[in-house]
């Protein structure tokens, strides 16, 4: 499921505006967290027994929402920061190219924001015992580092119509308003 989330997310992303940029930096790191999830989820999957995996389905149900006979899962964003993101995306759109650095600092946020939800509390649910929990924080803590320094890093590298692009994509998502 995470490499799905991954590449649903991400990889779509990166495919749609190929044309606008140069993305070989970007895929890279996306493969490298790809790597490192398809090594430690099997190691992972191998400690999941029928009382650990009850709650983990408790909690991941309660994320899903069916829309148009489609199914979403989803998180929330607190609403002050989905304001943040839709006022940086409204900036962006009017031409504000100073707006690109502040945008991708909240686009982290809302991704933060679905690591907790989607992946941290989740692994809560599993009562690892202190090795696994710790090399899985440790797995973690690397790809989301890896992924927010790409982001950062692509402040610098984009103009202000991909960073729009790339907030807007994102805005899709969120699927309540602020």
């Amino acid at each position: 499921m995470a490499c799905e989330v991954v590449e649903q997310v991400f990889i779509v992303l990166l495919q749609e505006n190929k044309q606008y940029s140069q993305t070989g930096e970007s895929e890279k790191v996306i493969q490298q967290i790809l790597e490192a999830i398809r090594k430690y989820m099997p190691w992972s999957i191998s400690f999941f027994g029928n009382d650990r995996l009850i709650p983990l389905v408790e909690y991941l149900s309660k994320t899903l929402q069916i829309e148009d006979e489609t199914i979403y899962m989803t998180y929330p964003v607190k609403q002050p920061l989905a304001k943040q993101v839709k006022a940086s995306s409204q900036k962006l759109a009017n031409g504000d190219h100073n707006e690109i650095s502040n945008s991708l600092k909240l686009l982290t946020e809302v991704i933060d924001a679905g690591v907790d939800h989607l992946i941290r509390e989740p692994k809560k649910c599993l009562k690892f015992n202190f090795v696994v929990d710790k090399t899985l924080n440790g797995v973690i803590n690397m790809t989301t580092h890896l992924g927010y320094k790409r982001l950062e890093k692509l402040s610098t590298q984009i103009d202000q119509q991909l960073a729009a692009t790339y907030v807007d994509y994102f805005l899709k998502f969120m699927r309540h308003s602020a």
